[in-house]
């Protein structure tokens, strides 16, 4: 009973690490986007589109699925 216990703890944690990064990335990303002017339009487009996806993933409770692709879209703003 205990391992189950730990094992629940432990899921819900991670799990609440993951929902609350996804906001500062959503925000982090929407700045960058403002900021920057050397962006085209193609890359512009699929920058959006990875946050938008990233942003889906947050609301359906998949933490894991939208930081990794946010994290994709920052990736594609700093390089």
């Amino acid at each position: 009973m205990l391992k189950v216990a730990f094992f629940l703890i432990v899921f819900f944690a991670s799990n609440l690490a993951y929902a609350g990064s996804c906001p500062l990335l959503m925000k982090e990303i929407d700045q960058l986007i403002e900021q920057s002017k050397q962006i085209s339009k193609e890359q512009l487009a699929e920058i959006k589109q990875l946050r938008q996806q990233g942003e889906e993933a947050h609301n359906q409770g998949d933490h894991k699925e939208s930081e990794d692709l946010l994290k994709q879209a920052l990736e594609l703003l700093d390089g």
